[in-house]
């Protein structure tokens, strides 16, 4: 069986799921909500810059919590059915199965993530009647979303999997205190390169740099601390998500999948 026909398998068990319509409402209720909240305000000075903090922070912080409800579901479907006996008797390699899933959830992210920034895009444009909307900027916020999230997918599958749906959720919850705190306060100023949670915050925020409207410090240049910010966080999302990508995989390899989380 190729890969594309267990990606598709597992796409198949997804229907008739909460995971399906929370992948399809979020991404058209988010963009809605947030144009209702800044039609109440018309900076013109300011307000794309407020428009794209909002969005993309609102949206990054959230992602833990998403992201550990949707790997915990994942989990929770495949114990239901036979406390896993499915998932591993099935005539494919367990490396072929949980990079199916895990490249499935990506999939979905990017997706939802870059629906929510198009219809939000369309909705500056033809609704709150923005001048000059930055759609570039929104777009490459929506790319570095996606890539500071990669490690929080890779990580929460292992978690879903290896300690229920449960310990999955929790720790989202935890992810959303972090992200918050270190991703969108100063608190983390210096030290958001060494926190998981927060990279998809703070790599959301770079592109604003780029806007006409943004204000640096004397003497710094925006597009070399745009590099030295992007660099700063792709690196360690990338390095990580391999490392435990890779990590995963070996676990999975060798999980008798006996256990229940009930």
């Amino acid at each position: 069986m190729s890969f594309l026909q267990v990606l598709s398998s597992e796409l198949v068990k997804t229907k008739r799921t909460s995971i399906r319509l929370i992948v399809f409402a979020i991404p058209i209720a988010y963009p809605v909500c947030m144009l209702w909240y800044f039609s109440k305000y018309n900076d013109p000075l300011s307000w794309q810059m407020k428009i794209y903090s909002g969005f993309f922070e609102v949206l990054t912080v959230s992602l833990p919590v998403i992201v550990s409800l949707l790997t915990g579901l994942i989990s929770h479907q495949e114990e239901k059915a036979g406390n896993f006996v499915g998932l591993l008797a099935a005539p494919v390699s367990r490396a072929q199965l949980y990079v199916s899933k895990l490249v499935l959830l990506i999939l979905l992210a990017i997706m939802d993530i870059f629906l929510a920034t198009s219809l939000m895009l369309l909705g500056m444009d033809y609704i709150l009647h923005v001048d000059n909307v930055h759609c570039g900027l929104f777009l490459q916020g929506a790319l570095l979303s996606v890539i500071g999230s990669l490690i929080l997918f890779s990580m929460h599958l292992f978690i879903s999997f290896a300690y229920g749906m449960g310990a999955s959720i929790a720790i989202g919850g935890g992810g959303f205190l972090i992200s918050a705190i270190i991703g969108a306060t100063v608190v983390g100023d210096d030290i958001w390169p060494f926190i998981p949670w927060a990279w998809a915050v703070r790599l959301s925020k770079i592109p604003i740099l780029l806007m006409p409207e943004a204000k640096l410090a004397d003497g710094i240049q925006p597009s070399e601390f745009f590099l030295q910010e992007l660099v700063k966080g792709i690196m360690p999302s990338i390095i990580c998500f391999v490392l435990v990508t890779i990590g995963g995989i070996m676990w999975f390899n060798r999980w008798e999948g006996n256990k229940s989380h009930e």
